[in-house]
């Protein structure tokens, strides 16, 4: 367990202990993903800002198509966690060869299941947009929106199997360096493209696809190449191409359960949009504005949660159990500390923060207070993320999944009497937000911290690797 802190400052606690081991090992982590997923906020904070001003429609067209989006999207990213997980429960046994076929067997997989995902967005898009109430202008610009940006699923495959090998190692760098270059030149395409700059066409909401369509696929191919000299366990194209058989099919068991548990959040974000959708379509894109502006804290202690899959994993998988609910403990630390300076900085200055996505001063007056309630949320959401990746990192996806279950009911029905009995709109969406990410943050920790040991010992998966022909067992 570790050390209690009570009656001490928790900011001269994160300071004093940074010279601990645990904590390099957090901070070498949790840096690189930090930083990267800060330019990849940086990107989407331009390109909601980009579309914002050249049309306050198109922010309710992207998130409409986002969000069912990442619906689906959320099951093969957490099929990757998967991967990350076992890759580094694997090394934390010391088996390196054991982890290398995780990872030849997972590129092999991903990439047949990413162009299954092309081809359903590709031809189901504009149907899944229909599904959810969307129609007229906004209809048309996000089917063509997200009819352009199926192509990325064309390499993205090879991309969540490249993040999860270096993820599983506890080597984050890479995927710093490329997620940076990929929002730098996806920033620099969206400016031309949007708008027409520089002889460029101007495409509008399209253009902010194409230019995400470009960057990542660039980002996708560069990021797979290099995974394959990782420098700590071996991943050859021999192995990719004569993948070890049944070794998927316990990285899809573990995986899956993450990813209906995902689904279910996403599911519940499709509907809650769909009763936006019945109100104001306008409070959509709203709700997109609140959205990248809780991302911001988000995608820096991400890196944190990040850091607590992978050393949980590997703490687990030397059977040091008790070192594992510390790296949590320390995790869910810092997370907190991130989203009160993020809620610090954004209630200092919520009219210069506001405005970067519109001047309409009547959209502004509606955003104000609903920027308190989103700094509330931040908190619980926080505690739910990492202490949900440290729950995962020991094995236990199945728990994460119940409470996700019980979760995704909960705010539909809340969301459902605030909006429409209630009629508080979007202020009454974010409270439901706020009551659901509260009480599972709750029992989610509670879960981790008193039940640590027993749920780490028990939920451990011990896979065995045979040559390809043989039978696989647990």
């Amino acid at each position: 367990m570790v050390p209690p802190i009570h009656g001490h400052n928790p900011i001269l606690f994160f300071i004093t202990s940074m010279k601990t081991h645990l904590n390099k090992q957090i901070i070498t982590i949790a840096l690189p993903v930090m930083v990267q997923n800060m330019a990849f906020y940086i990107m989407q904070f331009t390109n909601t800002a980009f579309i914002g001003h050249y049309k306050i429609e198109g922010l309710s067209a992207i998130n409409n198509a986002m969000i069912p989006f990442h619906m689906f999207f959320s099951f093969f990213i957490a099929l990757s966690q998967g991967t990350t997980i076992m890759i580094a429960q694997a090394i934390g046994a010391g088996d390196q060869k054991k982890a290398g076929h995780v990872a030849e067997t997972s590129f092999f997989y991903n990439q047949i299941i990413s162009f299954g995902y092309f081809l359903f967005w590709l031809l189901c898009g504009r149907y899944v947009l229909i599904m959810m109430g969307v129609e007229g202008e906004i209809l048309e610009m996000g089917a063509e929106y997200v009819q352009v940006l199926s192509y990325v699923f064309l390499t993205t495959g090879m991309n969540l199997t490249a993040s999860a090998i270096y993820q599983g190692i506890g080597k984050t760098t890479p995927i710093m360096m490329n997620n940076i270059y990929r929002s730098l030149m996806n920033i620099v395409l969206d400016y031309l493209l949007i708008f027409g700059k520089f002889g460029f066409p101007e495409l509008g909401i399209t253009g902010a696809a194409v230019a995400t369509l470009i960057s990542s696929t660039i980002n996708n191919v560069t990021l797979a190449n290099s995974s394959l000299k990782n420098g700590v366990i071996e991943v050859a194209w021999k192995g990719i191409l004569n993948p070890v058989r049944g070794v998927y099919r316990k990285v899809f068991v573990f995986g899956s359960q993450a990813g209906v548990e995902f689904m279910l959040f996403m599911g519940a974000q499709v509907v809650l949009i769909r009763m936006l959708n019945t109100t104001d379509p306008l409070s959509a894109g709203l709700y997109g504005i609140i959205n990248t502006l809780l991302n911001l804290s988000v995608n820096i202690y991400l890196g944190v949660g990040v850091a607590a899959t992978t050393l949980v994993g590997q703490a687990t998988g030397a059977q040091e159990h008790s070192r594992a609910l510390s790296i949590g403990n320390r995790c869910i630390l810092y997370a907190l500390i991130v989203c009160t300076a993020i809620g610090l900085l954004f209630a200092s200055v919520p009219g210069s923060i506001l405005g970067l996505f519109s001047s309409d001063d009547k959209i502004l007056a509606q955003l104000s207070p609903l920027l308190m309630i989103m700094i509330l949320i931040s908190f619980p959401k926080s505690v739910n993320i990492v202490a949900g990746n440290a729950i995962r990192g020991a094995g236990d996806a199945r728990w994460m999944l119940i409470t996700q279950l019980f979760g995704t009911a909960i705010i539909i029905a809340v969301s459902a009497h605030m909006i429409f009995v209630m009629k508080m709109g979007l202020a009454g969406l974010l409270v439901a937000n706020f009551a659901d990410e509260f009480w599972r943050s709750v029992v989610n920790y509670g879960r981790f911290l008193i039940g640590g040991k027993k749920v780490a010992a028990a939920a451990t998966p011990h896979i065995t690797i045979q040559p390809v022909g043989e039978n696989i067992t647990l």
